[in-house]
This record gives structure tokens, C-alpha cells and sequence, in this order.
């Protein structure tokens, strides 16, 4: 009995052992996704199919899925805790478009079907060498082809939370590269990109609805580039056109205007050829602190642009979307510090810088005047309202300041109007000692007779030019943007037109009535045939 025992034993240990030799080496049997049915539920079977979804991964219950598909079918594969650590201990990861050999234990549902991953041995990944492709090339029909393309970063920005969207861009085109958290706790590497910066992609051509967009199988295969590719090809400003809107242009030239608005800043480019408006939004506007001295990116900096060509109005703008986008060739040279009384209007558009003392501030509806006096003649100095905020509080009557701006004409007036805050200097305050017997500044000595010209001899050959009347006013006419005189001397008649605005400033505007005798200084225009003289506000003096 105890030989029986022992034999039987035996015999039933090597019986075990040639079974786990058997299903060790037995083939597992290969099947398509479309035949897995109902009768297959628990079955360890062998697919084959290209991965369709990245993978999905839970670092805490370190739970991995992802999608293949053949010919018959899509199927979803799944790993749990210690089988998902050897996968990925091992780069057994699967990228999209790769082609994946795996077996597992089907899990088949009414509506459903799944496969669990018992041995990662079994998983076995082909991923195919990238092809080179420009940008632009790339098109829906590339669904899960691995492609390298080399760009510039663009932008990154985070659409929701757990997807970061890289937009890479060449000169033929930009494309989003789409990087989750569940891929860099995959790849235990977070890229660490930034705009501007030069990078070669290795990744699979995506669907977002129908438009492509990239995605690396690892974080590693987003490659920083020692040289930034071109993107945008320098191109004569002459030669653009309205078909040309929508492309990536780069222009090199001299920057001839620096006008700002409520926006941002509008600079115009002369590059020989012709002439191109670069607009820079407030946003883009102020990341530039270092552009923003006078001998920067001002006018007479010589300068290279980079952006998206537009048009607004009819009008051919370029908008540059980073602010290494915009490269200072050469810096422009300090402005001219000049006096008033030097100033003529031929100096209209300069960029110049006065130093004087202001006199009381007169706010407007969109900003705030002063008078700028400097010993040698007196300036308005206007001060938008975006501009005054940026200013220094200590602009009031008195304050010495030295300001750089650039000189415009109003009315027939001079104005010398700062683009930015950081052009105001606040120097020191004044102080202003009244004279003993002040004079009203609205009854001054008559102004000598050579200085005024007869009325009847202003024709239309004086349109445009400023000259210096005096007369009689006749009955005053409203209208809706001011006031009007009949201005009467010996010689003849001409309209006096007080825009509303000068007249709510004008000192003593209230002695303006009819049978007083005025010395005027201001611009001959014409309305309907009719010649009229049209001062600002220091134009009008009220004659004894």
C-alpha cells in the first residue's frame, strides 16, 4: 500500500508538471475583436489591433486602459496594480497609432467588451519610425500617422484641467500638441516648455471634431532645438496685398510713428518699399518694459516684426502675437530738446522734449490740458485720460516737468501730447507769486496795428494760414457745436467761430457780446463760401 501511495504521488506530480510545461507552450489562440461573443466570457485569448486612444492612467490605484481596434471591431484593455507597474517599469506603454500584440482574459457584456492584462510579458508594442512632415501638410486623412515635425512654440494654455494644448508652429503652418496629465505621470517627466522656445515633436496625427492635432506617445519625444527654425520669411512691405492676409509675414524697417490708443499702441514701419501699420495690443503692449524707453521702440528705431498680417478698414495691419515677435535692430535716437518759441508747424508729427512749468489743469471730457510755459512761449500740453492716470501726481499749477511727446496741430494751435505716462517727468514745484497789479487776462493792451490785418483784405488765398483781426462783434449764434460772431472793422466783415469747447475755456467769455471791440488770433478757414476765423483758446482777447 504504501509502494501504491507513493507511485500515485508520483505519478500525479509529473502528471502537473507536463500539464504547466504543456500550457506554457502552448500557443495562445488568436482571434479577431469581432469574434469575441457571449460564449467567450472569461476566455485568455491573443489580439491584435492598433491603438485608437492613449492610454488612461489613475498613478493612485495604479489603473492603466487603453483602445485597440482591427478590422471587426474596438475593444478596451486594462491592467491593474502590479501588472501595471511592469508595463511601465518595462516601456511596454502604448502610444496612439501604435500597432499592439496582447493577451488577457476577455470580459464580454451585453453592450460591452474588455480585456484584462494577466501577464505583461504578453503586451508587445510596434511603433512605427516617424515620417517628416511640415505643418501645414498634415491633414484629417493622417488620422494615427507618427509624424516629426520642428517648429516654434506659440502658445500653451490649458482648456480644462488635466490637458495642456502646446500650439507648435512652422512657416507653413501651427497645429496644438496635446499633452495630459495621465501622459507625464506615464512618462515621469513633466516638459517643461516655453513660448517662443524651438522644439521637435515626435507624436501621432489626432482628431479634435476634424481638426488634426498631435499626440506624443512620452513626454520625452517633445525635443528642445538649439536654433529656432523660420517660421514667417522677411518679405518688402511693398509687395503685400490683401491676399496675403491671414499669413505669418516677418518686415524689417524704420519705425516713422508712434501712435497710441485706447488699446494698445500703433506703430507705422517705413522699410523703403512702403509703409505698414504694426499694432500692439495693450496685452502684448505690456510685456514689453524694456521697450518702452525713448531710445527703444520709438520713432527712428530701426526694427524687425513678426506677426499675423490683417486688414482693418482697408487698411493692412500687422499684428505680432509674442513679444519676441519684435527684435530692436537698432535703438532710436533721444529726442530733440527744443523750446516753444523754436517750434513752427512744420514740426508737426516730430517726437520732441520741452521742459517748463505748467500752468492750472483745465480737465476735458477725454483728458486734461495744461499750458506749458518755458520762458520762450507757451505750449498745450494735452494729457489723455489713459495717460494721466499713468502720470505723476504732482502735475498742478507750478509743477516744473520735463515732457517728451509728440507735436500736433488743433485749431490752429501747437500741442505737444505725451503717448505714455513714463514720458512725464515731474521735476519740482514752483512757486507762483502773483503780481502786485494783475492784469486781466482779459482786457491786455491793444496789440500794435502792424501786428492785426484789415479784415476786407482776408481772401480765400488766406485759407489755412493764422492771422490776427480786430473788430467789432455783431449778435452771437448758437449752433450745435458752439458759438458764432459777425466780426466787423472799417474794411469789412468776417465769422468769428468759437468751437464750445474754447468757449467754455475762453477767460471772460461772458463779456462777448454784441458792440465789443475784441483782438482775435486764429486759423481762416471757409464754410459754404463763407470766410471765418477760428482761434483756441488764448486767441481771443477782450479790448478796451
Amino acid at each position: 500500500m504504501r509502494l501504491v501511495k507513493t507511485v500515485a504521488v508520483l505519478l500525479s506530480t509529473v502528471g502537473l508538471i507536463l500539464l504547466w510545461w504543456m500550457a506554457t507552450r502552448a500557443e495562445v489562440p488568436l482571434i479577431s475583436i469581432g469574434q469575441a461573443g457571449a460564449t467567450m466570457n472569461m476566455a485568455y485569448v491573443r489580439l491584435i489591433g492598433h491603438c485608437t486612444r492613449p492610454p488612461s492612467y489613475d498613478p493612485e490605484s495604479d489603473y492603466m486602459s487603453f483602445w485597440i481596434s482591427d478590422d471587426t471591431g474596438e475593444i478596451r484593455i486594462s491592467a491593474y496594480r502590479e501588472e501595471t507597474q511592469q508595463i511601465i517599469s518595462e516601456g511596454r506603454i502604448p502610444g496612439l497609432g501604435d500597432l499592439v500584440e496582447v493577451a488577457g482574459t476577455l470580459r464580454v457584456r451585453e453592450d460591452f467588451l474588455a480585456m484584462t492584462i494577466n501577464a505583461p510579458q504578453q503586451l508587445i508594442i510596434t511603433r512605427t519610425a516617424p515620417v517628416e512632415r511640415a505643418i501645414g501638410s498634415i491633414e484629417p486623412a493622417d488620422q494615427y500617422l507618427r509624424v516629426r515635425v520642428q517648429g516654434q512654440v506659440r502658445e500653451i494654455y490649458t482648456p480644462y484641467e488635466g490637458l495642456t494644448l502646446i500650439t507648435v508652429r512652422d512657416e507653413t503652418g501651427a497645429i496644438p500638441v496635446a499633452v495630459s496629465d495621465e501622459l507625464a505621470a506615464l512618462s515621469g517627466v513633466t516638459p517643461t516648455i516655453t513660448t517662443s522656445q524651438a522644439v521637435e515633436v515626435i507624436a501621432a496625427v489626432s482628431l479634435y471634431g476634424d481638426t488634426p492635432q498631435l499626440i506624443p506617445a512620452t513626454t520625452a519625444d517633445i525635443r528642445p532645438l538649439s536654433q529656432a527654425p523660420t517660421i514667417a520669411e522677411e518679405t518688402p512691405i511693398a509687395v503685400l496685398t490683401e491676399s496675403d492676409v491671414g499669413r505669418l509675414v516677418r518686415i524689417r524697417g524704420t519705425i516713422t510713428r508712434v501712435e497710441p490708443f485706447s488699446s494698445g499702441v500703433k506703430l507705422t514701419v517705413d522699410d523703403g518699399s512702403g509703409t505698414l501699420v504694426v499694432l500692439l495690443w495693450k496685452s502684448l503692449y505690456d510685456e514689453l518694459p524694456h521697450l518702452h524707453t525713448a531710445q527703444a521702440l520709438d520713432v527712428g528705431a530701426e526694427v524687425t516684426v513678426q506677426g499675423a498680417l490683417s486688414q482693418y478698414r482697408g487698411t493692412l495691419e500687422l499684428t505680432p502675437e509674442l513679444a519676441d515677435d519684435i527684435h530692436i535692430l537698432a535703438q532710436a535716437p533721444p529726442p530733440e530738446v527744443m523750446t516753444v518759441g523754436d517750434l513752427r508747424t512744420v514740426d508737426v508729427g516730430r517726437v520732441i522734449t520741452l521742459q517748463g512749468v505748467l500752468g492750472p489743469p483745465e480737465p476735458f471730457s477725454a483728458g486734461v490740458k495744461f499750458t506749458l510755459d518755458d520762458g520762450s512761449g507757451q505750449i498745450i500740453l494735452l494729457l489723455w485720460n489713459d495717460v494721466y492716470a499713468e502720470a505723476p501726481a504732482d502735475l498742478d499749477a507750478g509743477a516744473e516737468v520735463r515732457v517728451t511727446g509728440e507735436v500736433a496741430e488743433y485749431r490752429g494751435g501747437l500741442e505737444l501730447v505725451p503717448r505714455h505716462g513714463g514720458e512725464i517727468e515731474f521735476l519740482g514745484q514752483r512757486t507762483i507769486t502773483p503780481p502786485s497789479n494783475p492784469t486781466p487776462t482779459s482786457t491786455p493792451e491793444t496789440p500794435p496795428a502792424a501786428a492785426s490785418r484789415p479784415i476786407g483784405k482776408i481772401g480765400t488765398a488766406d485759407v489755412g494760414t493764422t492771422v490776427t483781426v480786430v473788430g467789432v462783434l455783431g449778435e452771437m449764434e448758437t449752433f450745435s457745436a458752439g458759438v458764432k460772431f459777425p466780426l466787423t472793422d472799417e474794411s469789412g466783415t468776417i465769422v468769428l467761430l468759437l468751437w464750445q469747447d474754447v468757449y467754455d475755456l475762453l477767460p471772460g467769455a461772458d463779456r462777448l457780446v454784441e458792440g465789443v471791440r475784441v483782438a482775435v488770433t486764429g486759423e481762416v478757414e471757409t464754410y459754404r463760401g463763407t470766410l471765418e476765423v477760428i482761434p483756441s483758446v488764448d486767441g481771443v482777447v477782450v479790448l478796451p
